[in-house]
């Protein structure tokens, strides 16, 4: 009974409250802007309809923009500094995600530790053990049939996080207020190279240099010089396209929730909720099931030669 009345307060909350509050938030956002001189609309807005508003006075962020711009790179648009704008609420987001994530592992660690039963046995209830056991799960499972058990128990740690992180900041997108990390190309972006990085730093543990080098000359010595520019520029592609495939559907996906919030009809964006959910899911799959493609086919040994390696790569893609 407990739980069913918190559900429905919930459910009260983003009927009625929430497009209030994310209204109030543009007002007041606005007419800071306005007293600055500045338009109302623009990139600066990124962060008006996001719980940063109600933790962060406008007045207070524009004071962290200027903080964050005296040291960050400067990089212009339009002849204005571009560095901070937007940045707050993705930051905060991430931020939150990370404590989120941790604090998941912690109950799930101590859940094991006092159980000896957990991880057995299935769990009787859906909670965070069960969220992590079925993420784990399905995850390992993944990995484990596409490089061995060997290579993903030795690379889980960097897929199975990135699976957790990216889901959590997605998920917390579709609470009124909040705003998904991963629609910032900062937070992608180094996801993508932390896998990049992975990717080549596995291939040449496992194939040594020299044999890492050959996997880019292609099937036939005579193709290698044009081989080797095709190779290379589709491994540094990699990061940018896990980070803008992952930028582009979450920013649409919350463009649409953020449209429907703004109707202030009750109950109307419940549906496309659900729709965001489906999103979520999917969009982290991806990220992992990508990630783990380019993990495998770095550490694979290919003993039949490089052309049968690249038919497996093609494949894989």
């Amino acid at each position: 009974m407990k739980k069913l009345l918190t559900a429905l307060g919930v459910l009260a909350w983003i009927a009625t409250a929430a497009p209030v509050l994310a209204e109030e938030a543009a007002r007041e956002g606005a007419a800071h802007h306005e007293e600055a001189g500045e338009p109302p609309y623009g990139p600066a807005n990124a962060e008006l309809f996001t719980w940063l508003t109600p933790i962060v006075p406008a007045a207070q962020q524009d004071a962290i923009r200027q903080k964050i711009q005296a040291i960050a790179p400067k990089t212009y648009i339009d002849k204005k500094p571009f560095a901070a704008e937007g940045q707050l609420t993705p930051m905060l987001m991430a931020g939150i995600a990370f404590l989120l994530v941790l604090l998941g592992a912690w109950m799930t660690r101590r859940q094991l530790t006092a159980n000896a039963d957990a991880g057995v046995l299935p769990a009787r209830k859906f909670g965070v053990f069960f969220l992590y056991e079925a993420v784990i799960g399905a995850v390992w499972n993944l990995m484990k049939g596409m490089m061995g058990a060997d290579e993903a128990r030795r690379h889980f740690p960097i897929v199975g996080t990135l699976a957790f992180y990216i889901f959590t900041m997605n998920v917390l997108a579709l609470i009124p207020g909040g705003a998904p990390a991963t629609s910032n190309l900062n937070t992608n972006i180094v996801m993508g190279l932390t896998v990049f990085l992975a990717t080549h730093i596995s291939g040449i543990r496992v194939q040594g240099v020299v044999g890492y080098a050959k996997h880019f000359m292609g099937p036939m010595l005579a193709l290698a010089p044009l081989m080797v520019v095709v190779e290379l520029i589709s491994h540094l592609v990699r990061p940018l396209s896990l980070s803008l495939r992952l930028l582009g559907n979450m920013t649409g996906d919350h463009k649409v929730l953020e449209i429907f919030l703004g109707f202030h009809v009750p109950f109307l964006p419940l549906p496309l909720m659900f729709l965001g959910l489906m999103v979520v899911c999917i969009q982290t799959m991806v990220f992992v099931l990508l990630s783990t493609v380019y993990l495998s086919l770095a550490v694979e040994r290919h003993d039949h030669g490089h052309g049968d390696a690249h038919g497996h790569e093609a494949h894989g893609h």
